[in-house]
């Protein structure tokens, strides 16, 4: 918004100069608005401030994610019972990374009635797997939760992938290492 009111405001500075100013008006109002934005996500970044954006889901939370939602798809999870090793920020990005792909399977898919979710760890990593059996787009392209997802895995040094299955319905694998945050 910033970049076309600029853009709107030089081109019309020379006829209409009010109208230029009224542009100068909004693009006051639109980069305060970007920097106030900014500025928070900052504060949540830096790290003295962390605590207080903790996470207080992980890893035991994912279970209630089952369950049989309104419209009869029903969402199953198999994760097995895992020892308290697993630091809390890659607990947390997968019980996220679950609770997104679900959601995404719930809105998104066109026909589903099952979401599988798993989670597998082992001495080196966490494996997360989500799976639903609702009709794919003939040309699927990930939205900005994919996206954000991706992140997530990225931020803690792991990797995320979605997208169609080969007999259909679509899948979310991620691998996070067990030893969280990514060197």
């Amino acid at each position: 918004a910033i970049a076309i009111r600029a853009q709107a405001g030089l081109a019309v500075a020379a006829r209409d100069p009010r109208a230029a100013q009224d542009a100068l008006g909004v693009i006051e109002v639109e980069s305060a608005r970007a920097l106030g934005e900014l500025r928070a996500m900052v504060r949540v970044l830096r790290q003295d401030e962390a605590a207080e954006f903790a996470p207080h889901h992980g890893l035991a939370d994912i279970a209630a994610l089952a369950g049989t939602r309104a419209g009869g798809t029903h969402v199953t999870v198999i994760v097995p019972k895992l020892d308290d090793s697993i630091p809390a920020p890659v607990s947390a990005a997968v019980f996220r990374l679950a609770q997104e792909a679900v959601t995404n399977a719930l809105r998104h898919a066109r026909h589903v009635t099952l979401v599988d979710v798993s989670v597998q760890a082992d001495d080196h990593s966490v494996r997360l797997r989500v799976t639903n059996d609702g009709d794919v787009p003939a040309t699927p392209a990930p939205g900005f939760g994919v996206i954000g997802m991706m992140e997530r895995a990225a931020m803690l040094g792991g990797t995320l992938r979605a997208g169609p299955e080969p007999d259909g319905g679509w899948a979310v694998d991620a691998i996070l290492p067990r030893t969280g945050w990514a060197s």
